[in-house]
């Protein structure tokens, strides 16, 4: 089984990439082989709107994205993190997304079939439903390109990488979501 994570902060030893690399270490434990890529170290133009993908499925713009598309192609699951930033996901998460555009075809059918997904957020805030609005647009639009969110780890408050990894609950939480994501049903 092929685990694909894609984390949308631009800081790639930061938090939300702490976590993601706890759940992807669950999934590593049933026995996935995986992958992460930085979207933040990536160049991903945004969406065009040339609508040529609409007919094709492929995307003519020619950036980091491509390696992307077929990564998410093989993956049998994924995992998304991304960081709230002024209320939503980071610009470089948000790139990535409507770059997703491509796998939705005419009528809104999905070029992609449908994938497990854990879901990732990390917040400055320390109320936990102060984005839940925003995480929940978040889900629908992965959704439409197949991209199923079963579970949501949500950190709030923590500013370090090395907060997170003492944060024991937290870390459970991520890393039997994990293997949660790679159970067969």
């Amino acid at each position: 089984m092929r685990v694909a994570a894609f984390v949308g902060s631009p800081r790639p030893d930061g938090v939300t990439d702490a976590i993601v690399r706890q759940v992807l270490g669950g999934a590593e434990d049933k026995g996935a082989d995986s992958a992460v890529f930085h979207i933040g170290l990536l160049h991903i133009m945004g969406c065009h709107a040339c609508m040529k993908c609409r007919e094709t499925g492929v995307c003519i713009l020619d950036d980091d994205m491509k390696p992307l598309f077929d990564e998410l192609r093989k993956a049998d699951c994924i995992i998304l993190g991304t960081p709230i930033y002024f209320y939503y996901m980071t610009a470089q998460m948000k790139a990535f997304t409507d770059r997703l555009f491509c796998l939705i075809g005419k009528g809104f059918k999905g070029r992609l079939g449908r994938k497990k997904t854990i879901l990732v957020v990390t917040q400055g805030a320390d109320d936990p439903e102060l984005f839940s609005s925003q995480i929940e647009s978040m889900k629908k639009a992965w959704s439409m390109a197949g991209l199923d969110i079963i579970e949501t780890v949500l950190a709030c408050a923590l500013e370090s990488a090395e907060e997170v990894m003492e944060d024991e609950e937290l870390m459970k939480k991520a890393l039997l979501a994990g293997q949660r994501l790679t159970a067969t049903d």
